[in-house]
């Protein structure tokens, strides 16, 4: 039997296991009842699984067959700070809400836990096909990007050796049921950016015996909209923005000092993020001096892109097509979000998916992170499909790329993170 076939048994298992995930959501940092609830579900399934402090599940399906390597699959499982609105784009149509106001699956991860849980029922009936080791990461905290912080450094203190990665993103922009998958980028890296810029205050009648931070950010500002066009190579992406700006509370008084933060993002994080990183440094710097006002900050180093490795993406676009259909596998537009995936696909060799949910008879496509936001749940069994197909067809096929790129210590190394490093490997 097809994995998609098989898959199809247990669609009415991931809707319900979606709409438990969706009216019960937790924010990053508190999801211990998510985590309970997902280790309860694989001890009911008798697969292996250990609970990693602040990390999230990290569990062990072992193949019928012999094999010496191992593909880790992986979900995440928090919710966002949304106030869930009672309908979709389309009244009437949505079928669940959160039960906690305030906070909601608003970017697809109830989704995700689903499609990981229906992969593991995939690949326990399929148990006699697996040449290998196949790992389940439900990954806590991906909305900040923090914890895998302690996933990893659990992985190689416990010698468990992964040769590929994948993980399947459910995407309000894709058409319900569209796999995706592209050579290269598929989410941007990103930089955050916090800047305090102090002058001196004074009352609104006399700016000439002040010195206002409002007129410094303006210049800052105008700056900023050039830096794109001169200092960014014209062929390469680059986005970013002010999203905060804080400066205030009186229109007679002009401020002592103004707050204004922002993101960049790249797919160039070593090109493109470095030298955006130096140049707005430069600027904002320079600026303040000729205002005559003094600066703090709280500037970010570029993160990596969610990029695939071009070999892997195309030979999974193959074997996952074989099993949806040649024409609902593809590659679609890069999304400039960020995501935590990224640290897994510069340690691992590996792919990650775009799942289309965009239906517009059920009021599915508003923008991720919104109010609005929904999912088409016919799709879940294609993404529980998808992974299990890319898991049992890497470890019978020797020829592919696996291993290790880079240890996780290392790559805090390479990335400037020096308080991980001595959080986590301070006995060194």
């Amino acid at each position: 039997m097809k994995n998609i076939d098989t898959a199809k048994k247990y669609q009415e298992y991931m809707v319900e296991k979606r709409r438990y995930f969706h009216e019960n959501p937790e924010l990053t940092g508190q999801e211990l009842k998510t985590v309970q609830y997902l280790s309860d579900e694989l001890t009911a399934m008798g697969i292996e699984h250990v609970v990693i402090e602040n990390g999230g599940i990290l569990a062990t399906i072992k193949g019928g067959l012999p094999g010496d390597r191992s593909v880790l699959l992986r979900a995440d499982v928090d919710g966002l700070p949304v106030l869930e609105t009672p309908d979709n784009l389309k009244p009437g149509m949505r079928t669940c809400i959160s039960k906690n106001p305030g906070v909601m699956h608003a970017c697809g991860h109830d989704g995700h836990m689903a499609m990981l849980l229906g992969a593991a029922k995939i690949l326990l009936e399929k148990k006699d096909e697996i040449e290998g080791t196949v790992y389940l990461c439900f990954e806590r905290g991906e909305e900040a990007s923090g914890n895998v912080e302690y996933i990893f450094p659990y992985i190689e203190k416990n010698n468990i050796k992964i040769d590929t990665v994948y993980a399947t993103h459910l995407l309000a922009t894709a058409p319900s049921g569209y796999l995706a998958i592209n050579d290269e980028g598929m989410m941007a890296g990103s930089m955050g950016f916090s800047v305090t810029i102090e002058g001196a205050g004074g009352h609104g009648s006399r700016p000439d015996q002040a010195n206002s931070p409002i007129d410094c950010f303006v210049a800052i500002y105008q700056r900023l909209q050039s830096l794109r066009l001169t200092k960014v190579d014209p062929f390469k992406t680059c986005t970013y923005s002010v999203g905060l700006l804080q400066a205030g509370n009186q229109r007679n008084v002009i401020p002592q000092t103004l707050t204004f933060g922002g993101t960049m993002r790249t797919f160039d994080r070593d090109g493109v993020g470095m030298t955006f990183r130096e140049e707005f440094k430069k600027a904002v710097d320079g600026i303040c001096a000729a205002y005559g006002c003094k600066v703090t900050y709280n500037l970010g180093t570029p993160g990596y892109g969610v990029v695939n490795d071009a070999d892997m993406a195309q030979w999974a676009r193959k074997v996952i097509g074989e099993e949806l259909g040649k024409d609902n596998v593809g590659t679609w537009d890069p999304w400039m979000a960020s995501e935590s995936y990224s640290q897994y696909l510069q340690q691992w060799p590996g792919v990650f998916a775009f799942l289309g949910i965009q239906n517009e008879e059920k009021g599915v496509g508003a923008a991720h992170h919104n109010q609005e936001f929904d999912i088409d749940e016919d799709v879940l069994y294609k993404g529980a499909a998808a992974s299990a197909t890319y898991a049992i067809e890497y470890l019978k096929d020797k020829s592919l790329k696996g291993g290790r790129k880079i240890t996780y210590e290392d790559y805090l190394k390479k990335t400037g993170q020096t308080e991980l490093l001595k959080k986590h490997y301070s006995e060194k």
